[in-house]
């Protein structure tokens, strides 16, 4: 009798939690559905918990000239969800005694400047507090340097060895010039190349068998084509050569490979669980750890408190992000295709749908509600409404409004675009940027 009674428990709360899987899947399904709608995600989302996949789904075209639908097989450039499979890497030569982590830069890679490599160490290079300065933002280098292709040497040596920002250890500034420099120490103290030390290390022992290095010159089954959404139209993005990004950015994977991914983190196949630890260990400067950022969200905010690991990716044409809730072992992945997707709005909402927690829906961006009322009132209307946006600190930042002014100019709006350029300039009078974005749109 006892038995029979516990086998009607387990049946029963089985088809429970069953049910009500199903029903939570639906509303995620209906949040991502509208957010592809409003043309704010266009790829691949995953969902799991506990090690089981709840959700998989494409919104959307992987290859709009094709008309090719989004699958969960397609195989999207990942971007700076590289770092955290470069920082694994580094923690597994610790646990080989092949490197310390708070040795300095010198002792592996001897051929650096050595004014800089006798000051950073291992640490801060993952945490990026090294002071090395961030080559994206180098003069010239989105626009020509980053369609060249380069051997590692000679991009380190072109790129990666400015004088350092600050001294090392005493803050925080993202740079992808310390996590190139992460990939050929990987690749001194083996003697192998990064992808090879990638492959052998990671994606064989986890079977991540979609995941690799991306060489824009293979030819690669499942390959998502990227994309750049404007305000009015869709097109292909500015050419980055892949052997740019290197360890700091140049993988490619799918949502399921991801999610193998993290079963190898949660599980402690790759790595032990002290130093699995050490990848979310942030330093005193910023919630950045060794290829991972550390929310930690208060227990008002989704009913109990809870650490929620994360990085994005963006690259031309495409951005990624992995999230994952340490307490209840949850996974949420979503790649899009076209860039800029809101990713921790959707993520955050996914989570809010998982915990039973009210959320806002969705809505246009301020971009597009402000290029629509330009085609549909004119700008008289827009620049009215937004100057009551101001007035309530909700419009846009300097930056960003001199974005969306270059864009209207794009979408063939011009006079839009002086007209919020020139309230960009009253707004921010003593601005070099506001006056240069003023007069370079006036002249065309």
């Amino acid at each position: 009798m006892m038995r029979t009674k516990i086998l009607f428990l387990l049946i029963f709360f089985t088809s429970f939690f069953s049910v009500a899987n199903q029903i939570k899947s639906k509303e995620i399904d209906k949040l991502l559905t509208r957010y592809h709608q409003l043309e704010q995600f266009n790829g691949v989302a995953l969902i799991s918990h506990k090690g089981k996949v709840l959700f998989k789904k494409g919104y959307g075209k992987a290859n709009f000239e094709w008309d090719i639908n989004h699958t969960v097989e397609g195989k999207f450039k990942i971007a700076s969800i590289t770092k955290q499979f470069t920082a694994m890497l580094i923690l597994q030569l610790v646990e080989q005694k092949k490197l310390k982590l708070d040795e300095k830069l010198i002792e592996y890679y001897p051929g650096y400047r050595a004014d800089t490599a006798s000051k950073i160490t291992i640490r801060q290079l993952l945490n990026h507090t090294s002071g090395l300065a961030n080559f994206f933002h180098l003069d010239g280098y989105k626009v020509v340097e980053a369609r060249n292709p380069y051997t590692l040497d000679e991009f380190i040596s072109k790129f990666c060895s400015e004088d350092l920002n600050f001294e090392p250890g005493t803050q925080f500034r993202y740079s992808n010039a310390g996590y190139t420099i992460l990939g050929k120490v990987i690749e001194q103290v083996t003697g192998k190349s990064y992808s090879e030390v990638l492959t052998q290390q990671i994606l064989k022992p986890l079977n991540m068998n979609n995941s690799g290095f991306n060489q824009q010159h293979s030819i690669l089954n499942n390959r998502v084509t990227g994309y750049e959404r404007l305000l009015n139209r869709l097109e292909h993005p500015s050419f980055i050569d892949m052997s740019v990004p290197f360890s700091a950015g140049s993988m490619y994977s799918t949502a399921m490979d991801l999610y193998l991914w993290d079963r190898g983190l949660a599980e402690n196949k790759i790595l032990s669980k002290p130093l699995t630890t050490v990848l979310y260990q942030v330093s005193e400067h910023r919630n950045y750890a060794a290829g991972w950022l550390v929310d930690n969200y208060p227990e008002e905010r989704f009913g109990k408190a809870l650490t929620r690991v994360h990085h994005g990716g963006m690259i031309p044409g495409f951005n990624a992000n992995i999230s994952r809730v340490l307490e209840d072992d949850i996974l949420v992945v979503l790649l899009d295709n076209t860039g800029g997707a809101p990713m921790t709005p959707i993520t955050e909402k996914v989570l809010s749908i998982i915990y039973d927690k009210d959320y806002e829906e969705p809505e246009l961006r301020l971009s597009q509600k402000l290029y629509r009322m330009i085609i549909e009132q004119g700008n008289s209307t827009s620049i009215a409404w937004y100057k009551t946006l101001v007035a309530q600190h909700e419009g846009f930042s300097e930056r960003q409004l001199i974005r969306f002014a270059y864009e209207l100019v794009d979408a063939n709006e011009q006079q839009a675009a002086l007209a919020f350029l020139k309230l960009n300039a009253e707004l921010n009078p003593e601005s070099t940027r506001a006056k240069h974005a003023l007069k370079r749109v006036s002249s065309l």
